[in-house]
């Protein structure tokens, strides 16, 4: 008796052409598409001065903002900005105000 003939090997499977676990064929064109944490809405440095005495406090606070920021991302930044100036720069006052809810 002879043997019979060995299958091919996967005959059933999808290719890697077809989407199959073949990997992943990204496209090599540049996308349009913006990163994470850019926002066409958001102002640059540079135009702070086109803002008047608000963007004097965002430009003179940019540190302290970028540090509740940080710690209340749902904060804008315009009412951290107002709130470092009514308490001359000083965050511990504005982070019991978040924390507390007041």
């Amino acid at each position: 008796m002879t043997e019979p003939a060995p299958r091919p090997t996967s005959t059933r499977s999808r290719g890697g052409a077809r989407g199959g676990r073949g990997g992943s064929r990204g496209s090599t064109r540049p996308r349009d598409r913006q990163t994470n944490g850019d926002h066409k809405d958001r102002a640059p440095l540079n135009d702070l001065a086109d803002e008047g005495d608000f963007g004097e406090m965002k430009k003179k606070y940019a540190p302290e903002i970028a540090q509740l920021k940080e710690m209340f991302p749902d904060e804008s930044n315009e009412d951290l900005a107002f709130a470092l100036d009514e308490t001359s720069g000083d965050t511990f006052p504005i982070i019991e105000q978040i924390t507390e809810g007041t």
